[in-house]
């Protein structure tokens, strides 16, 4: 390990790759103009206003034609900085406000030379019914000659780093990316451009390596060609060194080739088990697992995938992962017990999670909507005090849990009294949006539970259930003869258990998009 330098301040710098990024370069900089003394914007080809707000933002600006090799642009980069450590961010991104004086005295005080630091990156969530994902990845490094990326596309260190016998730690700080990335056309976009620039590093090699493997069967995957990107991952499955993070992202994105088609939930299965035998302790294996066996009514075997997640479950950090995963286990784990018949045990689940998690709205809210269904509304209400959140009173929530508690004894005309003044109270979280859904759906009130449901989407476009209830109820509307709709007040919301793996685009970095 190479000496420390002593605590005085080392020079940093925060570098971006750019090309047409008016519409977000400014919030990045912004984020890091207190940490940077250097920040350094290397321009592709900008045709909009990038180079203009780069400047008068404060940054030095560089320009460079595109080459079609993200490498070769961050190694130019490069060749541009004189400053001791160099921090890589993405246009778009921006490290957060808790991490700027962290980061900052992490770089002075304690970063080693000898060491290349990984920060957490975090992707937004579509909604509040999912978590956000988040992987850790290498964006802290000395600015060392012999220290330079490799590849057209899913740029690396990693060679470059194993040559120089180098160490990877992480580093505090994170970095949270827009929510562009989650935008449907973008990422067609990406998978067009990655597949471009794959096709040209192919060209050079007999055998493509894991990461184009990986980015293929990741473009694939957001183009819909799904066959080809099964292909994909089943190669990088087997070209992987066995129990790498590379080999774990070839089953995640295997596994997610099968969602769309219920005939192929076998091959799923099989190639879960193959997974954890690998991975046995994999967190997100164990889940999706458990949502495997639990949709094909396996509860026993579900429960036990649930239950070793939460007992014993790990993340590996470099995938990519969700961020609330300890406590999306702890619900999956309680609703399957539900559905096997022993709430009990999932209350009991719930509370022990609750003590570990006390900042979980996720486990809260699944605890309350628990012991609704228990018909337990005093202990239900003794937890609603956190969700009330800034409202300034929890009376509204309190309306709201004692609507549900009725609803869920299918007394439709006392639920609809609390459920109304807890809505008019300003209660719009999705607990009281759902309750009220069912409430008037079950009273025959159709036309005026379309526009709570919808305000509900609103909030959780992606939340099957009401997606559910959306199309029944566009189904009922269509048949004029028969506008009756009766909901079964049971199904809470989350009753079933989804599959629990990386949704987004994994590549390690986004920079220079438009370049396709």
């Amino acid at each position: 390990m190479g000496t420390l330098q002593d605590s005085a301040k080392r020079r940093l710098a925060v570098a971006m790759i750019v090309r047409d990024e008016a519409a977000v370069l400014a919030e990045t900089i912004d984020s890091i103009r207190e940490v940077a003394d250097d920040l350094f914007v290397l321009d592709t080809g900008s045709t909009d206003d990038t180079i203009r707000i780069a400047e008068s933002s404060g940054a030095r600006v560089a320009t460079v034609p595109w080459t079609d090799d993200f490498s070769a642009a961050r190694n130019s980069a490069l060749d541009q900085l004189d400053s001791e450590w160099v921090l890589w961010l993405d246009a778009g991104e921006q490290l957060t406000e808790e991490s700027q004086s962290a980061l900052r005295q992490f770089v002075d005080s304690e970063a080693d030379p000898d060491r290349v630091y990984m920060l957490m990156v975090v992707v937004p969530t579509a909604d509040g019914s999912s978590s956000p994902e988040q992987a850790a990845q290498m964006r802290l490094m000395p600015n060392r000659p012999e220290l330079r990326f490799e590849g057209r596309v899913r740029e690396t260190l990693e060679p470059a780093i194993e040559r120089q016998d180098l160490i990877i730690e992480m580093a505090p700080g994170r970095i949270d990316r827009h929510r562009r990335d989650l935008d449907p056309t973008r990422k067609t976009a990406k998978a067009q451009r990655d597949i471009r620039l794959v096709t040209l590093e192919c060209s050079d090699t007999l055998e493509p390596p894991v990461r184009l493997l990986l980015a293929v069967g990741e473009a694939c995957s957001n183009l819909g060609e799904v066959e080809k990107a099964r292909q994909m991952y089943s190669q990088a499955v087997r070209q992987a060194e066995r129990g790498s993070t590379d080999m774990l992202d070839a089953y995640y994105g295997l596994l997610t080739t099968y969602d769309a088609d219920p005939s192929l939930c076998d091959e799923q299965l099989s190639a879960g088990l193959e997974a954890l035998e690998v991975y046995p302790l994999d967190a997100q294996l164990l889940c999706a697992m458990g949502s495997y066996l639990q949709n094909q009514g396996r509860l026993d075997l579900a429960e036990r995938a649930f239950e070793t997640a939460v007992l014993h479950g790990q993340v590996d950090l470099e995938t990519w992962h969700l961020s609330e995963i300890a406590e999306m286990a702890v619900v999956c784990l309680a609703l399957t017990q539900q559905l096997a018949q022993k709430p009990d045990q999932a209350r009991t689940v719930l509370l022990d999670a609750l003590d570990r998690f006390p900042e979980s709205d996720r486990v809260r809210r699944h605890l309350v909507d628990l012991l609704v269904k228990l018909g337990r509304s005093q202990e239900a209400l003794g937890f609603i005090g956190p969700l009330a959140g800034t409202m300034g009173t929890a009376e509204p929530w309190r309306n709201a849990v004692l609507g549900a508690c009725k609803g869920a004894q299918k007394d439709w005309l006392g639920a609809l009294g609390y459920l109304q003044s807890a809505y008019v109270g300003g209660c719009r979280d999705p607990f009281c949006l759902r309750w009220l859904v069912v409430t008037l759906i079950s009273s025959g009130q159709l036309d005026a539970a379309r526009p709570v449901l919808n305000e509900w989407l609103a909030r959780e476009p992606a939340n099957a259930e009401a997606l559910a209830y959306f199309e029944r109820m566009e189904e009922a509307s269509a048949d004029e003869d028969d506008r009756r709709l009766r909901l079964d007040a049971g199904n809470a919301a989350g009753q079933t258990v989804t599959p629990v793996l990386p949704s987004i685009d994994t590549t390690t970095t986004g920079a220079a998009e438009a370049e396709a």
